[in-house]
């Protein structure tokens, strides 16, 4: 007989050292013997026969002694009877030795707790420990299971007294007892021997497999039931009765299943009868009526007077005519009737008319209540969604304006997954070039690129993972691969309870005035770099004219002069450009063979020494600023005066395509050096090194895009560059 929870408390606990290594067993039983509150088993038999608290085995013990482990746990059932079993690192292979299963039962099945070695001998005195309070706890649930059994027994004796019958079923015995009311509620005799088959058989053909589902469950997973379903006794009567099934224990075995049966057919009548009433009160807070077959109202509810101003007793008797307001289409009730005699749901808006004349948009449902194949009622729920139609129209005006509005707009649903967007505006397909159907249900990520400043990019995570509005400039790009520069705002929307339901982003292309921003700095860069280095030149000659008294003041003087003239041109150059920045781009229709003829005559007359070829079909025209011939120019006079030859050639190349015009303006000269590359390309960030680039450059760059362009730079063949633009027809 199992020791009861204080008899363990005040015995040192019994520990069996399963384990295969000789030497750890013997180290583990002098570990024990130290320790007076553990007494060692002496294993010496089957495992069946030893009597012990808890288990500590290893790898070899564990693969030889598991299934005798597994059914020793199984018979101490309920009580827990642990096992600890100590492996090494390398141990894990151990898995594999129970064919598959330690993985999924070993834990839940075998052993309780798995430990690695080595093992300090405290942590093994504490997982001892909790292994062992554990295993007191079970045996006080035991204890109290027992006892709850006793109450049981008392409360279904009580229940012999009431009109309810009790049953039992032998498990072992396959045998079956019922109380006289159990007989009566099935119409048999006082010598009918009870069986569950039997009692099955007199179950409702539709409730049997309930039953007898019910049942095999107890019987095999010890669930106990409490189902109500139908009867029909000996007599042919059906009843309606309440059945209850609950598993009994011996000794940790399923010994019977006790239960009650009660009939409640009366009970259940009078919930049929309550039903219509019971849909109306569940639907609390709507207009209710309820009408007869023919459509006769029977009943209405406080909500339907709240909303019709009619009274229950003004409209009992009467049909739902008396709401109709004269605004509904043509065939709109025709098919309403035809909808719930048919036995369908019927749930549309409606427009009806309150008692003062007032009208009022309902979303009604009409549900026939049918028992068998008779409708004997119909229940129709209102719900007035009058304000719900104002706001929808207020709604309506408010998304036309966000709709047509001139800036991007977004919104955006965090509860589903990646905060996809659920709305973007006409502004923001112009804005980005995406079609509405590509970006609905996408996060707005897609707008990012190779140039997007990652640090940005976390700013505005970090905002929407705070609920927070964030405002930010962020390098973003279109569908057609251009960059722009969008200058973002993003503001949480909250619902009545303060809670963020939407995010609404607001995208605004500033890519103009951060170009404007971004030149004007370079422009400040470069001039003072230049005239700095260029005044020390003076400077420098100016004191060489003082110091020499040769012929070299002439010489100097040249200097000074040809350093003047550079001087010259680079404030020119400044004074293009901040023009440029200081007007907004406006594009024109440019003929493209007119402007190329001016180059040519404007560069060649400078230019002698150099040959410029044109090749351009007739008719070409671009949209671009009106400084386009400007860009052409410098691009077309770096190539001449950067030439190794005393005779440069250039060749200005034109073709277009249904949407673009393409120049390419190639040359034989030395290779444009990689920084000039960059800042044509916009690859390079703007740096102090970038003042060797002058200014002729960053005008050609600002030019092309203020025209809408893009600008690429590679290699000609077999020596020079071919700097290649690309404009919009």
């Amino acid at each position: 007989m199992a020791m009861t929870p204080e008899a363990v408390h005040d015995s040192p606990a019994r520990v069996l050292p399963l384990i295969a290594d000789s030497a750890n067993r013997q180290l583990l039983e002098r570990w024990i013997d130290d320790h007076p509150s553990y007494e060692s088993v002496d294993f010496s038999g089957d495992i069946e026969d030893a009597d012990f608290d808890v288990c500590i085995l290893d790898k070899g013990a564990f693969q030889e002694h598991l299934d005798a482990l597994r059914a020793k746990k199984t018979a101490a059932a309920p009580v827990l009877l642990p096992y600890l079993l100590l492996l090494p690192e390398s141990g894990a292979d151990i898995i594999e030795s129970d064919a598959g299963q330690l993985a999924d039962n070993v834990v839940t099945e075998t052993i309780d707790e798995i430990v690695s070695l080595p093992i300090q001998q405290a942590e093994l005195n504490w997982r001892l420990e909790a292994l062992l309070r554990l295993r007191n706890q079970s045996l006080t649930l035991r204890e109290r299971e027992h006892e709850l059994e006793r109450q049981v027994d008392l409360f279904e004796k009580a229940q012999d007294i009431a009109d309810v019958g009790a049953w039992e079923y032998d498990v072992e015995a396959e045998e079956g007892w019922w109380t006289d009311e159990v007989r009566r509620i099935h119409a048999l005799p006082d010598d009918t021997t009870p069986s569950p088959e039997l009692s099955l058989q007199h179950f409702h053909p539709e409730d049997r497999p309930i039953v007898e589902d019910a049942f095999e469950t107890a019987i095999e997973e010890c669930e106990p039931y409490d189902i109500e379903v139908r009867l029909i006794d000996a007599d042919d009567n059906r009843r309606w009765v309440r059945t209850r099934g609950e598993p009994q224990y011996e000794d940790g075995k399923l010994a019977r299943i006790r239960g009650t049966m009660q009939d409640i057919t009366e009970r259940k009548e009078r919930e049929l009868d309550l039903q219509r009433i019971k849909q109306a009160v569940e639907a609390a807070g709507h207009a209710i009526l309820i009408t007869d077959p023919k459509g006769r109202i029977e009943y209405v509810n406080s909500g339907f007077e709240e909303t019709t101003g009619f009274t229950q007793a003004e409209v009992v008797g009467k049909t739902p005519h008396v709401l109709n307001s004269g605004e509904m289409p043509d065939g709109y009730f025709e098919e309403f009737w035809n909808t719930i005699l048919s036995g369908e749901v019927w749930a549309e808006e409606i427009v009806n008319r309150r008692k003062n004349g007032e009208t009022y948009t309902a979303m009604q449902t009409v549900a026939p209540v049918i028992d068998g194949d008779q409708t004997h009622a119909f229940v129709a729920v209102q719900d007035d969604i009058t304000e719900r139609k104002e706001r929808e129209k207020t709604l309506e005006r408010r998304t036309q304006a966000i709709d047509e509005a001139p800036v991007g707009i977004t919104i955006t649903d965090p509860e589903r997954e990646d905060n996809p967007m659920i709305y973007v505006n006409d502004a923001f397909v112009d804005l980005t070039g995406y079609p509405r159907e590509e970006v609905i249900g996408e996060n707005c990520r897609f707008l990012q690129g190779e140039g997007t400043d990652p640090d940005k990019v976390a700013e505005i995570r970090e905002a929407i993972d705070a609920a927070e509005p964030i405002s930010i400039d962020l390098k973003n790009y279109r569908k057609n691969g251009t960059m722009f520069w969008n200058h973002l705002e993003i503001a949480p929307v909250r619902d009545d309870a303060g809670a963020v339901v939407n995010f609404i982003g607001f995208q605004q292309d500033v890519t103009g005035r951060k170009e404007r921003q971004r030149q004007l700095e370079v422009l400040d860069r470069v001039l003072r770099h230049n005239l700095r280095n260029d005044m020390n030149v003076i400077r420098g000659r100016a004191e060489t004219i003082h110091a020499e008294t040769s012929g070299e003041v002439a010489a100097s003087a040249e200097t000074i002069a040809d350093t003047s003239d550079r001087l010259i041109r680079l404030a020119e150059k400044e004074r293009q450009i901040t023009e440029l920045l200081r007007e907004d781009p406006t594009r024109d229709q440019i003929e493209v063979r007119d402007r190329l003829e001016d180059v040519v005559s404007s560069v060649g007359s400078e230019h002698s020494d150099a040959t410029i070829a044109v090749e351009c079909p007739d008719d070409v025209t671009v949209e671009a600023i009106p400084q386009f011939g400007q860009a052409i120019e410098e691009l077309v006079t770096n190539a001449i005066i950067h030439s190794d030859s005393p005779s440069p050639e250039v060749t200005v190349t034109v073709t277009r395509t249904d949407e673009t015009v393409r120049m390419a303006i190639a040359d034989s000269g030395p290779r444009i050096p990689e920084m000039e590359r960059d800042l044509l390309e916009d690859q390079a960030e703007q740096t102090p090194l970038y003042h060797r680039s002058g200014l002729g450059l960053w005008l050609v760059k600002l030019i092309t895009a203020r025209s809408g362009g893009t600008i690429t730079v590679e290699e000609n063949s077999p020596a020079g560059n071919i700097v290649r633009i690309e404009l919009s027809r």
